[in-house]
């Protein structure tokens, strides 16, 4: 009994103790859900230019190996791989395009430089600055380390003008400022025909970009007058090999946005994508929201037939014509049919080599992560995927002037390419392309009569005519049996169903 009571006691001693540790879990958890979202990091969000690449995007293959297409090789650019020990020996390098800027005397009344005055100008647009880059680490966050963050600045956004100041020049045939020595590592016509190509691919990943806006700052306190937006773009863009944007196309974000722009139709447009039944609308990276009655009306509307992939050799069995368009734009894609044109399919002529996996691969990280910017490249890379199934569609379309590559392996390596740029790719998604493809499939289904007799062409081709043994053997037959028919038929004429009369 005493025993009994005794455990009475314990149970209502428990409970309240119980009690008291679930409504202290309850407090913790009520501050962790409080401060989960702060406002002042949710406020920087539409900032955000500039991002750290997920983990679930970092396992690529690259023709079949494991390679690190977001990781820069040659120079850092920005705070994410500063501190990089294989890219550290570029960092004098960066000093001395400072210190060469600073000495230089540029004339129109301003002087020379000093790096007080420069320091000044970027400070002004320093959280700015800071604020294009998502999950910047505490140690250049703050007023604390401002003066680190501005340091690292302004000597990568010096080093990058002169590397594309001088690029420019030997290219056009100009003259490396005198400044320079004839030897000098980098900025020579020797030390930059080794160097800026792996600039240039540097300059375009995800993790290693400078705002442009730090080289509008730099730009105006040397020249002492502030910098056309399309000077700066047309300067990037002449660096990496690329036309000047249209005309009225604001300040890109970065080296890799304006470069992604000038691959696609419009330099500055209204790019829709459908998010929860709004539209956004992107220009230069400012969203505003807006209902769309057409987004709404998606909800009811049927359902589709899928659209089964096709590849470049079933669509042309189908009589789809491949014909390169003259804009070079990835988007620029569009099935036209008509009297003249039945079955063309414009596209855009590409150029692949060794450094197309690291431009894609960015391009599509970006698109994925910096809301408003659209998704024209992914939709281009998943379009082309379908028409790429084997190295004969590779083939096909190098014979259309489509396609053209200096991949080190075969045909397959495009085919390996295109693997690795779909591979773990969202496809949730809406774009013009979505269009085309359901073109291209009520073509094919169209053309039953055409499809087979295509079909058993190539069989033919590919069974009898792949050797001329077996093409002598196809003859052969044919022969005999041709004789064979030959001579029934004159037996039949021959025959005569009357008796002879004796």
């Amino acid at each position: 009994m005493s025993s009994s009571s005794s455990w009475v006691v314990d149970v209502d001693y428990a409970e309240p103790q119980a009690h008291v540790e679930v409504e202290r879990w309850v407090v913790d958890m009520e501050k962790k859900v409080e401060d989960a979202e702060p406002r002042a990091k949710v406020e920087r969000w539409p900032k955000h230019c500039i991002f750290r690449v997920p983990s679930r995007f970092k396992s690529k293959m690259v023709d079949g190996m494991a390679s690190s297409v977001f990781k820069p090789q040659t120079v850092s650019l920005g705070p994410f791989h500063h501190d990089d020990k294989d890219l550290k020996p570029m960092e004098e390098h960066k000093l001395r395009a400072v210190r060469h800027l600073l000495r230089r005397d540029h004339g129109g009344g301003c002087g020379k430089l000093t790096l007080r005055g420069l320091v000044a100008a970027v400070e002004k647009v320093g959280d700015e600055l800071e604020d294009s880059y998502m999950d910047l680490g505490d140690e250049w966050r703050g007023k604390e380390n401002r003066g680190k963050f501005l340091e690292m600045m302004i000597t990568d956004g010096c080093f990058l003008l002169e590397v594309m100041r001088t690029t420019i020049a030997i290219g056009g045939k100009g003259y490396v400022p005198k400044d320079y020595e004839h030897g000098d590592p980098v900025f020579s016509w020797h030390g930059i025909q080794h160097i800026g190509p792996f600039v240039q691919r540097d300059m375009l990943l995800v993790e290693n970009q400078l705002p442009l806006r730090l080289l509008d700052k730099i730009i105006a306190v040397e020249e002492g007058t502030s910098p056309s937006a399309g000077s700066i773009n047309s300067m990037v863009l002449k660096f990496l090999g690329r036309e000047d944007v249209p005309e009225g196309t604001g300040l890109g974000l970065h080296p890799l946005d304006i470069y992604r722009t000038s691959r696609l139709i419009k330099g500055t447009r209204i790019i829709k994508m459908k998010n929860n039944g709004k539209v956004l609308h992107r220009d230069r990276g400012v969203e505003e929201e807006t209902m769309s009655a057409a987004a709404a009306t998606d909800q009811v509307r049927p359902q589709k037939v899928k659209v089964v992939p096709r590849s470049a050799w079933k669509l042309s069995e189908a009589g789809i014509r491949f014909v390169p368009n003259k804009t070079g734009c990835l988007d620029d894609i569009h099935l036209k049919n008509g009297r003249l044109h039945n079955g063309t399919l414009y596209m855009p002529k590409v150029h692949m080599d060794d450094s197309t996996a690291y431009r894609i691969h960015n391009m599509m990280a970006f698109e994925a992560m910096h809301v408003g910017t659209g998704n024209d490249v992914t939709a281009y890379v998943l379009f082309l995927k379908d028409l790429i199934n084997s190295a004969d569609d590779v083939r096909l379309l190098e014979r259309k002037g489509i396609l053209e590559h200096d991949l080190a392996a075969d045909d397959d390596a495009v085919v390996r390419l295109f693997n690795s740029l779909t591979r773990d790719v969202s496809k949730n998604w809406k774009s013009h392309l979505c269009q085309v493809r359901d073109d291209m499939e009520q073509h094919y289904r169209s053309n039953h009569l055409r499809v087979f007799l295509y079909e058993a062409w190539s069989n033919l081709k590919s069974k009898y005519f792949r050797s001329p043994w077996t093409f002598l053997a196809l003859v052969t037959a044919i022969l005999l049996v041709v004789g064979d028919i030959v001579q029934a038929m004159y037996a039949v004429m021959s025959y005569d169903p009357k008796p002879k009369m004796h």
